[in-house]
């Protein structure tokens, strides 16, 4: 019997591309399209319920509470896309959240970098 082709295949882990040296930067993007529904309705995903975390900071908060410890540099870019906005109401397909409107929601409000 003789082998002619021997192929050893390793699958590597997160924790293998995180050794090895690989930098992860979070990045935010919010859908503020009409297909949200109406945000002063609780049926929208964007609706900020003072009770309660949308479905959106859910998801935030779960994803970000884990990334940011794989995030070199603790800054989180936040951007929107899909909004209508000032002067001319044209639609925008992409635009930054500044800080104050992004972190209006106290469940939000310390998911940023960790002291």
């Amino acid at each position: 019997v003789t082998l002619l082709s021997c192929l050893v295949d390793t699958e590597l882990s997160f924790l293998d591309y995180i050794r090895g040296g690989t930098q992860i930067n979070f990045t935010v993007a919010i859908d503020f399209t009409a297909s949200n529904g109406n945000p002063s309705q609780p049926t929208s995903l964007h609706y900020m319920s003072p009770y309660q975390l949308n479905d959106y900071a859910m998801a935030l908060r779960a994803i970000g509470e884990i990334i940011q410890d794989y995030d070199s540099d603790k800054m989180f870019p936040a951007l929107g896309f899909g909004a209508k906005l000032p002067p001319d109401g044209r639609v925008s397909h992409e635009f930054p959240l500044v800080r104050s409107c992004f972190t209006q929601h106290p469940a939000i409000h310390h998911l940023g970098p960790r002291s």
